[in-house]
């Protein structure tokens, strides 16, 4: 009987499967087993699309049915035995898988089984709420766009309660008493990837996990502005952060310009916000409004399979969990999907960062910028993930303002290429076979 290190491979919202073909590619193509272990990969399916809207709880059940199944998999069909398990988690895919493995540890799926690696891109941990309460733009952000996500965005703002605390998710998942940050600490290599720049939607404080904003990630979008050193080989896109690296202004002509010129590109940024809104926004609010609908009769007939009850997950780790049965999933896996799925992608990118440039014009073109306001339980997050051993690695993409899709380069795009040193580096430098 051969031993297999499955590998699962996670996508965020709007995703599919797709989004996680280089990196599985790179992954075969660089990492091979010294001891006749067999490398196994498996691309989530089960939320795709606009399944991302049910939710971080209920798309991690679904998730931890898939392990399941490929388990089984390998035990029935390969006749093989899952001796290893790691994970790697892109964008909203680190949070869903952070909920799997806590669902698969009150299962017992790591009884016999060791954790390896646990790895994610781009993912917003501490949740992604603007912290600029300063900001009346930010505050009006933060209290509109959880509304365009269903169950997710309620949890992606910390605006949920779950268990008898009521808590928010994230921050119960942060719990060192939780399922989920219990299963965490068993893994025995923990990674993150976090854009410095650029990246609108999980900025470095909640992809790095991190209490401040020492890079200017909220406002600042020129490369040049940070000052570091990078790790050998994987220069000029991989940081070194056994070494200081810093926001530090660098003038430019049009930063030094005359009021008026700044006045004509503030301007300019309001222009293309409403035009960018004129067009888009019927658009998402009609299609959230029907998505909305879906996603309640969904989650309705989700919760009513007895083998989909999460309450036990909210509860102290030393009591008893759920049994698990399996739920027949529906798979996007078509090729039309998955072009569809990427132009949405690129529509809602183009959106939020017309609207950061608008609200953040002024403060990021000043010589100055404000530091960051964690609120409590945003504060809380940050320091329990800390001290749970994690190896960090900021990354710096240039050729794109799509930095949250480079990093991993969930499709083709010329202006990716960059996420070619990334990956190189994780399955080089990151990914542990044991």
């Amino acid at each position: 009987m051969s031993n297999y290190h499955l590998i699962i491979l996670v996508h965020g919202v709007w995703g599919n499967s797709s989004h996680l073909a280089y990196v599985e590619k790179q992954i075969h193509e660089n990492i091979h087993s010294y001891d006749g272990t067999i490398l196994y990969t498996h691309k989530t399916g089960s939320h795709s699309g606009y399944l991302t809207y049910d939710g971080i709880d209920v798309n991690g059940k679904r998730i931890s049915d898939e392990v399941w199944e490929q388990t089984k998999l390998i035990e029935q069909e390969k006749g093989g035995k899952v001796t290893k398990f790691s994970v790697v988690g892109y964008s909203l895919g680190g949070l869903i898988s952070r909920y799997c493995i806590g669902y698969l540890s009150s299962q017992g799926y790591f009884d016999n089984i060791e954790p390896i690696n646990f790895t994610t891109f781009c993912t917003p941990h501490v949740g992604v709420s603007v912290p600029q309460s300063h900001n009346f733009s930010a505050r009006l952000y933060n209290r509109i766009a959880p509304l365009f996500l269903a169950d997710t965005g309620s949890q992606f703002f910390l605006r949920d309660k779950v268990g008898e605390f009521g808590k928010p998710l994230l921050v119960w998942m942060a719990d060192p008493r939780s399922k989920f940050y219990k299963a965490l600490a068993k893994f025995k290599y923990k990674s993150l990837y976090a854009n410095v720049v650029n990246d609108k939607r999980c900025s470095w404080y909640t992809a790095s996990i991190s209490p401040d904003d020492k890079v200017n990630s909220s406002y600042n979008k020129r490369p040049e502005n940070i000052n570091c050193k990078y790790i050998k080989g994987y220069q000029p896109n991989v940081i070194d952060v056994t070494k200081p690296f810093y926001y530090e202004k660098v003038d430019n002509l049009r930063e030094s310009s005359n009021h008026r010129f700044k006045w004509f590109w503030k301007t300019l940024n309001w222009i293309k916000l409403i035009g960018t809104i004129t067009v888009y926004s019927p658009i998402f609010i009609i299609t959230s409004i029907v998505q909305r609908i879906y996603n309640r009769k969904r989650v309705s007939e989700f919760f009513q399979n007895e083998s989909n009850d999460l309450l036990h997950m909210y509860e102290h780790e030393h009591e008893v969990g759920g049994e698990e049965e399996q739920q027949q999933q529906q798979q996007y896996h078509s090729s039309v999907f998955a072009d569809i799925s990427n132009k949405v992608d690129d529509e809602q990118e183009t959106l939020v960062e017309d609207i950061y440039d608008a609200m953040n014009w002024k403060v990021s073109h000043s010589s100055t910028f404000p530091p960051i306001r964690l609120d409590h339980n945003q504060s809380y997050i940050v320091e329990k993930l800390n001290t749970i051993g994690w190896k960090k690695y900021p990354i710096i993409i240039r050729h794109t303002k799509g930095t949250h899709g480079a990093a991993i380069i969930k499709h083709y795009d010329p202006n990716f290429d960059e996420g070619e040193v990334i990956v190189r580096h994780f399955v080089k430098e990151v990914f542990k076979l044991d």
